[in-house]
């Protein structure tokens, strides 16, 4: 990820890289190492309140209740299957609040240390293959929007999020996030992960009629796999979910025409 970051992304563009533990290889200066547990002693804290508390690492078991999922066919023109299926409410990583800190509380840093005028954040288990223009980075989100996120109906992707370090809004945003963690009122939520929790304060601010821009306009309602399916999927392939192990995403996870060189080697087109 860093080396695929490093190689297609604008050269003006600062990557910071946040480590626990460990110094990752560092392909080029414009490359920043951070110590995530240093830099954040609100996240160490955190994990020490909750270090033998089962439900805030999806351990506890609070009963069980019916979960739907939903499966969009790949063109797209026949009805989706829907499958309900039972769930132990508690148990996985929709509860995992440890699992998911470490991720907010590098945001939470970001956003002061890089003094930069956009923030984006990239999961590690994204591969960048084609030279990114700055305007469509710029584009992500527009001047008076508070963020650019990937938007779908159950919860939000947040594999990358684009926040408008512009927006008079958006520190009050991100401290109201944090708080959810220091003052540990996610757990009234109804899920503890991170992609749950952005969606819970997205809502208050958009209520509060701050606009938001959702980069794949509207495909997350069909698409299981949004970021691929979106303008994103561009420049950019997500491997969530496992798919690190295969090398990439599926094909099968396409609902839009992918003509891209990437896709088309996954094709078995020359």
């Amino acid at each position: 990820m860093i080396e695929s970051v490093d190689r297609h992304f604008p050269d003006d563009v600062a990557v910071f890289v946040y480590a626990e533990g460990f110094v990752p290889e560092i392909p080029s200066p414009r490359v920043i190492p951070v110590d995530l547990l240093e830099a954040c002693p609100d996240l160490v804290a955190f994990k020490e309140r909750h270090r033998d508390n089962l439900r805030a690492r999806g351990r506890e078991r609070r009963g069980r209740r019916p979960f739907i999922r939903v499966k969009w066919h790949k063109n797209g023109s026949r009805l989706p299957r829907i499958k309900l299926k039972w769930i132990d409410w508690g148990i996985g990583y929709r509860w995992d609040a440890i699992r998911f800190s470490h991720k907010c509380f590098a945001i939470f840093d970001a956003a002061t240390r890089s003094g930069a005028e956009v923030l984006c954040w990239l999961d590690a288990d994204v591969l960048v293959f084609e030279d990114i223009p700055r305007a469509f980075l710029e584009g992500l989100v527009p001047d008076d929007c508070l963020l650019g996120f990937l938007k779908r109906p159950g919860c939000s992707e947040c594999g990358l999020v684009a926040y408008n370090l512009r927006h008079p809004a958006i520190h009050e945003f991100l401290a109201t996030f944090r708080t959810l963690y220091t003052r540990d009122s996610l757990f009234r939520e109804r899920e503890y992960h991170d992609s749950w929790l952005f969606d819970v304060v997205r809502r208050r601010f958009e209520k509060r009629r701050h606009r938001t821009h959702d980069i794949a306009a509207g495909l997350g309602t069909r698409a299981g796999h949004v970021f691929i399916n979106s303008p994103l999927g561009r420049y950019m392939d997500h491997m969530k979910g496992g798919r690190w192990a295969a090398g990439s995403s599926s094909l099968d996870d396409l609902i839009v025409a992918r003509p891209e060189p990437y896709w088309e080697l996954l094709n078995g087109r020359p």
